[in-house]
């Protein structure tokens, strides 16, 4: 009688397993490109106007920045920790969503003073 061995490492491997997993990398690619999208438009010359109703594109770009960085990190955080896919991409894109995350509510919490002495 022939059996297929079970599969019995469960360490880091590299493609994400489960949904969640895929869907995390996917928001924190897509928080990544929203990132470079902004920083395109502001080289090209979008005004950033002086608070968030001055320039509604560029508070609409930074408020689509922070709900797929914050959605990544959720089911980033899902996928690891209940779904247990343990991949380095989704390690990586749950990270990328909390950097993204931080530095903007870095950027919202300068605008609007909060960081100043």
């Amino acid at each position: 009688m022939s059996t297929t061995p079970m599969k019995t490492h469960h360490g880091i491997h590299w493609l994400p397993e489960t949904r969640a997993g895929r869907w995390a990398l996917s928001l924190a690619g897509a928080s990544v490109g929203g990132v470079a999208v902004i920083i395109v438009a502001l080289a090209a010359g979008l005004d950033h106007g002086g608070s968030f109703t001055d320039n509604w594109v560029a508070s609409l770009m930074g408020v689509a920045v922070f709900a797929t960085a914050a959605a990544s990190t959720v089911t980033g955080l899902v996928a690891l920790s209940r779904r247990h896919d343990r991949s380095a991409l989704v390690i990586a894109g749950t990270a990328l969503g909390v950097l993204v995350l931080a530095l903007t509510l870095q950027q919202v919490a300068e605008g609007l003073g909060w960081l100043n002495s």
